[in-house]
């Protein structure tokens, strides 16, 4: 038979006090009771092992020291690496967070947005979000809202942490150009996404006119691979490729070398985001690096400010060309 869990009456009752003295210990508010009271209480709590629930103080302040942070894939390197630097700087500020992947579908991050309300969540950080109805609902509900990597949609007012994709891609253009490479192709992320369409507009921009192969894409290896196959068969021209990330760039070099193709002298590859994976496993890689453990710094910034009426803040990050063997 499975123990139940000890209640605020159990410590109340081993302690010799009311629940509701239990009850102010537990709220922070020790300075209203006799500090022999509040170590009977402490004591007592740590024999039984109590801890108090997270959802009940939450009910009571109409707020939770938990932060909800949705990804869109829960497996990329950066993403991860991106939600690690956020919650190291949460925790410095006493701050859990609940880590959940929306898997870049509609409906689940809505799920996860309810899931997140129900939770009286302290801020709900979206790294790569979707546009959805029960998202513009919460914006202009709450604001407790932070976008990263991603911009918020038009019409919705909440800060921003993250890069300015479209100067980046600007600079991959320029570089591209100043290097004459010829048969330019940008494999790009999906296309109602803010920073795939700034990626790709900057990428256009800083080309400076000549025809581009366009080819849209999810954000995985095995999209980029699948792309990379049908137009790297075509062996009459040397194409320079331009990849919306990291994941995409590997499964072109996977498709080039199973077509026995040399980086860069028969193709050229360009990632974004530069992951951590790249300094062990693709040290030929060159890329935009995204500074990704900047991110929790800025993210525990706003949400330390939130009560300060300085929630439409953005932070932009800084981003360099990290040039390397295949491009």
């Amino acid at each position: 038979m499975t123990k139940k869990p000890p209640t605020i009456r159990d410590v109340a009752r081993l302690s010799g006090v009311s629940t509701a003295t239990v009850s102010r210990f537990f709220s922070g508010k020790e300075s209203v009771i006799a500090p022999e009271t509040g170590e009977s209480v402490r004591s007592a709590a740590q024999a039984l092992g109590y801890t108090p629930s997270e959802i009940g103080r939450s009910l009571r302040l109409a707020r939770s020291n938990v932060v909800m942070m949705l990804v869109p894939d829960a497996t990329n390197p950066f993403t991860a690496d991106v939600a690690a630097s956020v919650e190291q700087s949460l925790n410095g500020l006493g701050l859990s967070m609940v880590l959940a992947n929306a898997s870049e579908d509609a409906d689940q991050q809505d799920r996860l947005l309810a899931d997140a309300e129900g939770l009286r969540a302290r801020a709900v950080i979206l790294q790569g979000a979707m546009d959805t109805p029960r998202l513009r609902e919460m914006a202009v509900r709450h604001n407790n809202l932070i976008f990263v990597n991603r911009r918020p949609a038009e019409g919705i007012s909440a800060p921003y942490v993250g890069i300015d994709n479209y100067a980046a891609g600007v600079a991959v253009g320029r570089y591209f150009s100043e290097r004459g490479y010829q048969n330019q192709v940008a494999i790009h992320g999906p296309r109602p996404f803010s920073g795939s369409i700034e990626r790709l507009d900057g990428f256009l921009e800083g080309l400076g006119g000549p025809n581009v192969l366009k080819f849209e894409s999810s954000y995985k290896m095995e999209a980029g691979y699948h792309q990379a196959l049908g137009l790297l068969s075509d062996r009459s021209r040397r194409y320079s490729v331009f990849c919306g990330n990291d994941m995409i760039a590997y499964g072109v070099y996977r498709a080039a070398s199973e077509l026995k193709l040399s980086v860069p002298e028969d193709v050229v590859i360009f990632g974004f985001d530069d992951n951590r994976l790249n300094e062990w496993l693709a040290p030929w890689l060159t890329t935009v690096k995204v500074p990704a453990f900047e991110f929790g710094p800025a993210v525990a910034a706003l949400i330390d400010k939130s009560n300060e009426d300085e929630c439409e803040q953005n932070v932009i990050l800084p981003f360099k060309l990290q040039i390397r063997k295949s491009a």
